[in-house]
């Protein structure tokens, strides 16, 4: 009897193995990474799994596991998000599983969620690693995809620091698909092309006498 029990949950516990079919490598030739880079990614041939490679001293590989398709998704220039079958609550970044309790961790459905948001809030960043000081003031918000029930960070461009406002719609950018990675930094926010911005207001001013130096400190740099 032990044995057959033996059996049973062995078979239970077989998981198939996915099949990589499709693989791409970014490593610069004659370059060794000094920070953190992605060098490359394999996605199975039935484009439920991705593995991305990320060198930092030395090479890791991320198993993304259930959430591929969030990743598989950017590749192809689409946001995927999960929803509830039962509740029908959808959430970027994704959640495998619902948490309502009366949801009791209903296992969640992938849905192609639209290239619009809205900002939930935001700050503007006046420092930042060397790579990104040229870049200087980065406009970092968290931002409301569709009707997804949690907000997501990304940057902003194309706005002044000061004119970002709570709830002003936004479009989601990708770079050309052949400059995409599979990670979040394919997309960018962008206002919402029939969005303009309020009139100069007090708090405004406020915001841009404190970017203001910033502008002019990057000027300096060489």
């Amino acid at each position: 009897m032990e044995s057959v029990i033996h059996m049973k949950n062995t078979q239970e516990n077989t998981v198939k193995k996915p099949v990589f079919s499709e693989k791409k490598e970014y490593r610069p030739k004659g370059v060794q990474e000094t920070g953190l880079c992605f060098v490359g990614h394999e996605i199975s041939e039935d484009r439920q799994v991705m593995n991305q490679f990320l060198h930092y001293d030395q090479l890791y590989t991320i198993r993304h596991g259930k959430n591929s398709p969030f990743f598989i998704g950017l590749l192809d220039g689409k946001i995927m998000g999960t929803r509830c079958p039962n509740c029908g609550d959808s959430w970027v970044p994704i959640r495998t599983h619902c948490w309502r309790l009366d949801c009791k961790l209903q296992p969640t459905e992938w849905i192609e969620m639209p290239l619009t948001a809205k900002v939930h809030t935001w700050t503007v960043a006046g420092w930042s690693g060397r790579s990104s000081l040229k870049r200087l003031p980065i406009i970092l918000v968290y931002a409301i995809i569709g009707d997804s029930k949690v907000a997501i960070a990304n940057e902003l461009h194309k706005v002044k620091p000061w004119d970002v406002e709570f709830g002003m719609p936004l479009k989601i950018v990708f770079k050309p698909k052949d400059q995409r990675i599979g990670a979040i930094t394919d997309f960018h926010f962008e206002p919402a092309d029939n969005w303009s911005p309020s009139p100069m207001n007090a708090e405004k001013k406020r915001i841009k006498q404190l970017v203001d130096p910033v502008y002019e400190w990057v000027q300096t740099l060489k």
